[in-house]
């Protein structure tokens, strides 16, 4: 599946397992517990934590989650 994270620098698509609405809030929960605000390794964690590999390809994401106001919403 895929998801996107919007931020204010640009959006990253990521590419993973397939996983609930509910998980999916969960990780990006525990990612903005746990990532280094100084380095800004938002990404990096959410990827070497829960195998997502960032993806160049143009596509829909099933989820989306915006670090500029912390939600999570589904595209669909």
């Amino acid at each position: 599946m895929t998801i996107e994270i919007e931020e204010y620098e640009g959006d990253t698509l990521l590419y993973g397992a397939k996983l609930s609405f509910e998980e999916f809030k969960k990780q990006m929960k525990t990612i903005e517990n746990l990532y280094d605000k100084k380095e800004d390794n938002f990404v990096a964690l959410l990827c070497r934590m829960y195998n997502w590999r960032i993806i160049e390809d143009e596509m829909e994401a099933e989820y989306i989650y915006d670090r500029d106001i912390k939600k999570c919403r589904r595209v669909h």
